[in-house]
Formats: structure tokens, C-alpha cells, sequence
């Protein structure tokens, strides 16, 4: 009888030690995962602070390059830091997984010729399901920060293209402006012919007219800036600092490179894209929950230890087992549930792979229109213009063209600028999408 108290006592330590066991597991590489994959600084840690963080280098007022953005955006953007506090979550089901239950304790007090009897009782079916449960925790709490590094990139593709855009915009403000101090100039000589009896009233109400345009669109410009300002704002997690001042912003140097085939990126993106890492690790996740719903069959067996009065022979004390007999109930309904999300994640992972290859092979055809578009101004399209503007002004200077016939052609050269403008930004927003879509920079 001793010996089997002594069992009995020393399989209770036992599980209650484990119950104490941690396990093992340091936090997912979030951060790091992001800043490995971004270039760029990351913060030691994400922060609830209202005011804004600055990265190493950067302080208010300084002129923001895309990378700058992208930083910016990394330490301040409040929905990316809400996303990683889901980490903290995560962590809490980890541990709630590793914890035992508590033993329980039955005692009945003696009541006239009622012994008394006491009754300890210890689930002891934990000791084949925690270690399940536990792996299942612990990837799930790895799939989580491995999805989490992709919400960070989003967040860097984000701030760079608000960065693309706000640049974009302020260009074409500049250009604006120049084209209404052109159409003006034009506007005052056509006026001057008229009353010189040159042309006709219509020609001359035909320059006030795209004098007007271009004070409308100058105007809708100035618009077009503060909206993008304050999408880079937010994208940046500044939303709330300094009003509606425009930001500075630096534009990037554009560089067109020759394209990279689109099978070195595709095995890139495969290799390197989170998602589908947090995917991978999601099957083995519902897998491990499989395992585990089919090992809780039997969901209640307890050993226990009695100890009951016994007349004049003092308190008799021995062991036992109490079980749930698994006769109507054998879990059945998880255990389908569970194999069935198997299947699921196994067919999401498939879906993911087919959308990661869609957006690079997308991202990186958009990136060669870009450069196509960019490559055929700069070789073709501007040269010309510039041309035309060199030879109006050398038969102006000749004496063979009035000075309004070289305003004229200088119109088609602020078009031109126009369109390198819309051709840079879109290089640039094609890089940073192309960035996002193979999982790094």
C-alpha cells in the first residue's frame, strides 16, 4: 500500500513540475525578419507612444527620400504596430498551452456514522496531449510572426508609393507653374496683335482660354499635392504631427536596368516571401491539431488517491482511476473539423503560390512598360522637343519667326516634361510594388 501512495504522489509532482516547464521558445524574429528584408532600420521594439519616432539620421524637416519614407513608416505607421502587438496574443496561447491542469481535491466531512473521506483526483491524460498541444501553440504562434514580417513590407510598399506619389504631384505643380507663366506671355502678345490688327478676335480669346485651363488646373495641382501630402502622412505615421505643412521630399534618381527574367524571381519570391513561410507552417499547424483532436478520444482520465475512515482501523488510503468511458462521444466532430482544415490550409497554400507568382510576373511587367515608356522620353520624345524648341529660338534670333512662335513650341516641351514626370513616378511605384511582390528589396 505504501508503495503505491508513493507512486501515486510521485506522478502528481511530476505533472505538476511540468506544469512549470516553459517552452523553450524565444519570440518569432519579427522585427529582424522586416529589417533583413527591407534594408532598413527596424525599432527595438514597437511602442504605444502617441509622438512620433525618428529613425537614426532622420529629424523633422529633413528632406525624405523613399528609403526615408519607408522607415519613417516602419517605426510610426500605428496599424503595423497594432499588428505585431497580435504577437503578444499569440505568446499568451502559448503558454496557456503548456500549463497543466490543477489537480482536484474532494473532501467529505463525517457525519454521524459517515466516515470521513477524502478524494484527490489528477487528469492525467495531459501527459500524451500537452506535448501536441504545445507544438501546435508553438507554430502557430511561429506562423503569426512569420505573416507578420509581409505586413511590414506592405507597410514599406505603402510609404513608398505615398513618397512616388507626393513627388509626382510637386513635379507636376512645378510644371504647372510653368506652363501658366508660358500661356500668360502668349496670352499678352496674342492681345497686342489684336489690337494691332494682326489676328482676329477669335484667335486671341483661343489664348485666354488656355490661359484659363491652365490657372484651373494649377489650381486642382495645389489640391492634388495636399491629398498626397496627407497620404504620406498616415502611410508614414504622421498623421497627427505638424497639421497639413507639406512634407519635404526628395525625388529618387531613376536608373533603367535591364529586366531580371522572370524565373529568378519567381524562385526569389518562393524562397523569400512570408506569407507563404507563414503558410507552410500553417499546414504543419493544422496537422499538429489533428494529431491532437485524435488523441482526446478518451477526454477525462484521471488517477486518484483515496483516503477514507474506516471504523477503528484509522484512515485506509489507495489508489484509483476515473474514466470518461467513450461510448456516444468519441469527438468525432473536431476530429473531422480538424482534417478538414488540413485540406484547407493545404489548398491555401496552393492559392497562395499561384497569387505570388501572378503579382511578380504583374509587378515586373508593369516595371518593363515603365521603363519602356521612361527609356523611349528620354530617347525619342524629349530630344525632339528640345530641337524644336532650339530651332524656333535660332530663327527667332535670325529674324525669321516672331517671338510668339517660339512660346508656341515651347508648349510641347512642358507637355513633355509633364509626361517624363508621370513615366518617372511610375518606375518608381513599379519598384516598389515588384520589392513587395518577390518579398524583399
Amino acid at each position: 500500500m505504501t508503495k503505491r501512495i508513493e507512486f501515486v504522489l510521485a506522478a502528481t509532482a511530476f505533472a505538476l513540475s511540468q506544469g512549470c516547464v516553459t517552452t523553450g521558445v524565444s519570440a518569432p524574429r519579427t522585427l529582424q525578419g522586416i529589417e533583413d528584408r527591407a534594408k532598413l532600420p527596424m525599432p527595438a521594439a514597437p511602442t504605444a507612444r502617441d509622438e512620433s519616432a525618428w529613425p537614426p539620421g532622420l529629424q523633422p524637416g529633413s528632406a525624405l527620400s523613399s528609403d526615408d519614407a519607408a522607415s519613417l513608416a516602419i517605426w510610426n505607421n500605428k496599424q503595423l504596430q497594432a499588428d505585431l502587438a497580435t504577437i503578444g496574443v499569440a505568446r499568451a496561447d502559448l503558454i496557456d498551452a503548456g500549463l497543466l491542469r490543477n489537480p482536484r481535491l474532494d473532501m467529505l466531512m463525517p457525519v454521524g456514522s459517515k466516515p470521513f473521506e477524502l478524494l484527490l483526483n489528477y487528469p492525467i491524460e495531459v501527459f500524451w496531449q500537452r506535448r501536441r498541444r504545445v507544438v501546435m501553440a508553438t507554430q502557430a504562434y511561429e506562423q503569426l510572426g512569420t505573416s507578420l514580417i509581409q505586413n511590414g513590407l506592405n507597410t514599406v510598399r505603402d510609404a513608398r508609393l505615398a513618397h512616388a506619389d507626393l513627388v509626382l504631384a510637386k513635379e507636376r505643380l512645378r510644371i504647372a507653374k510653368e506652363s501658366l507663366s508660358l500661356r500668360s506671355r502668349i496670352a499678352e502678345l496674342t492681345d497686342a496683335r489684336l489690337r494691332a490688327g494682326d489676328i482676329s478676335e477669335l484667335d486671341a480669346m483661343a489664348a485666354k482660354s488656355e490661359r484659363a485651363a491652365a490657372l484651373e488646373q494649377l489650381a486642382r495641382l495645389h489640391e492634388d499635392v495636399q491629398v498626397a501630402n496627407e497620404r504620406l502622412r498616415f502611410a508614414i505615421g504622421l498623421a497627427r504631427d505638424g497639421g497639413a505643412a507639406i512634407l519635404a521630399v526628395r525625388a529618387d534618381a531613376v536608373q533603367i536596368t535591364p529586366p531580371i527574367p522572370v524565373s529568378d524571381l519567381l524562385d526569389h519570391a518562393m524562397g523569400a516571401r512570408a506569407d507563404l513561410k507563414a503558410a507552410e507552417i500553417g499546414i504543419n499547424t493544422a496537422m499538429n491539431r489533428a494529431k491532437w483532436e485524435h488523441s482526446r478520444r478518451f477526454q477525462l482520465v484521471s488517477g486518484q488517491l483515496s483516503s477514507k475512515g474506516i471504523g477503528t482501523n484509522g484512515i485506509l488510503t489507495g489508489p484509483g482511476l476515473s474514466l470518461e468511458l467513450p461510448i456516444f462521444n468519441r469527438n468525432q466532430g473536431l476530429i473531422a473539423r480538424a482534417d478538414a482544415d488540413v485540406e484547407v490550409a493545404a489548398r491555401q497554400y496552393q492559392a497562395l503560390k499561384q497569387r505570388v507568382a501572378f503579382e511578380v510576373q504583374e509587378a515586373r511587367a508593369l516595371l518593363v512598360q515603365a521603363h519602356a515608356g521612361l527609356e523611349k522620353l528620354n530617347q525619342e520624345v524629349l530630344p525632339a522637343f528640345r530641337r524644336t524648341a532650339d530651332l524656333a529660338e535660332q530663327q527667332y534670333k535670325n529674324g525669321d519667326v516672331a517671338y510668339l512662335f517660339v512660346l508656341e513650341q515651347s508648349r510641347g516641351s512642358i507637355d513633355a516634361q509633364l509626361r517624363l514626370a508621370d513615366a518617372e513616378a511610375a518606375v518608381r511605384r513599379g519598384i516598389a510594388q515588384l520589392e513587395r511582390s518577390v518579398g524583399s528589396k
